[in-house]
């Protein structure tokens, strides 16, 4: 009786052994995509774009029958990493670094420079917004920056030197 006994407890404890190794294989898809997913949510974090993305609807590619999460109850941690610019502001600085550009350039540009993937006609939408603020107007095909350059020089002093006697 004694071999029985023992030869059960062997059995069990090969088969928890089986068990515990089954487990692991079949989670290890998993846990790859877990990691994954946290890494780039505390690299979202870091950059300081946590905030901006969970505060706007969600993505295109979540499946509609999931409900948004809460975001209010979140405190929000202290920003770090770069500035978060808006996209009326990076349009802003494309045109003033490249001014005549089109809606679909523009867009092209917030894509390489800041990987920011917008529409020529969410850019366009924005444009016009800034057109009947004043800031931007359209010139030919494409479109310009608008600055009070008059004010701005009134206000800088002129940091030319001129030597005495030239």
């Amino acid at each position: 009786m004694a071999t029985t006994y023992q030869y059960l407890l062997r059995r069990k404890a090969e088969l928890e052994t089986r068990m515990i190794e089954a487990q692991r294989r079949a989670q290890a898809p998993f846990e790859s995509e877990l990691r994954a997913i946290i890494l780039a949510l505390d690299a979202l974090k870091q950059a300081g774009m946590a905030e901006r993305l969970s505060a706007g609807e969600p993505p295109s590619f979540a499946a509609q029958s999931f409900a948004p999460l809460p975001t209010a109850a979140a405190p929000t941690p202290a920003k770090r990493g770069r500035r978060g610019r808006t996209t009326r502001d990076m349009i802003l600085m494309t045109l003033a670094q490249a001014p005549g550009l089109n809606e679909a350039e523009i867009a092209r540009q917030l894509d390489h420079r800041w990987s920011r993937p917008v529409t020529p006609v969410q850019v366009g939408r924005e444009l016009e917004q800034l057109e009947v603020e004043g800031l931007a107007k359209r010139s030919g095909p494409g479109w310009i920056r608008l600055d009070d350059q008059a004010q701005d020089d009134e206000e800088r002093p002129s940091l030319s030197l001129v030597a005495p006697g030239h």
